[in-house]
């Protein structure tokens, strides 16, 4: 559960222990000056959050989620009152633009489900945009032909970032089917993008049943 603390210029706080393996990590995400109530202790309570690298792909996590999941998307920034003043709204997914390892600490910190869309495969890129993460990530993969999953993953592994977080091979389609676009024509970070989607939309239909049965 995440306590909240006042600092002495009255602005919110909300302190959690994350636990990532065997370790705890500790974490202080600024709220501002909040007006009213606290927030709910539970925070965004297990929310799916795609992060993106840039500013495209929105649309394509939208498109996935909805189909794979049945998923309302809003976006949100990614502060902590941006997410928790989203999560209020209702959505059953956010999307971050312009993200990074840092937003994924704060995702995590605040109770969510950080879900990185990869910029690609390029091992540079990648470092880039996990820089700053301290937490353990579900990061999804395209689904491939054989071929394909071969040169991913002869990519990726320089990385070695299944020694840290959770690979999950998606089907990407339910994202890039209603543009037209299939998974062999689109570009690489709109896969990344779908299979990310697809993920969120899965985890929202299953938060959806827990939440129904007040678990």
């Amino acid at each position: 559960m995440i306590r909240y603390e006042r600092d002495d210029r009255g602005e919110l706080w909300a302190v959690r222990d994350v636990r990532v393996g065997i370790d705890r990590i500790g974490f202080r995400v600024p709220l501002g000056e909040w007006d009213g109530d606290e927030p709910d202790r539970g925070g965004l309570r297990q929310l799916p959050v795609v992060v993106l690298p840039g500013d495209a792909g929105a649309q394509v996590v939208e498109a996935a989620a909805s189909r794979a999941g049945r998923a309302g998307v809003s976006e949100a920034l990614p502060t902590g009152p941006g997410l928790l003043s989203a999560a209020a709204g209702g959505a059953e997914v956010l999307v971050v633009r312009r993200g990074n390892g840092r937003a994924m600490n704060v995702i995590r910190a605040l109770g969510g489900r950080p879900l990185p869309a990869l910029p690609g495969a390029d091992p540079r890129t990648v470092r880039a945009f996990l820089d700053g993460c301290h937490v353990d990530l579900d990061i999804a993969t395209p689904r491939m032909d054989d071929a394909g999953r071969v040169r991913l993953r002869a990519a990726l592994d320089p990385l070695r970032l299944e020694e840290v977080h959770h690979l999950v091979e998606v089907d990407p389609h339910p994202g890039l089917d209603p543009g037209g676009i299939g998974p062999d024509l689109a570009d690489e970070g709109s896969r990344f993008a779908a299979a990310a989607g697809v993920l969120a939309g899965r985890l929202a239909a299953g938060r959806r049943r827990h939440l129904a049965d007040g678990t």
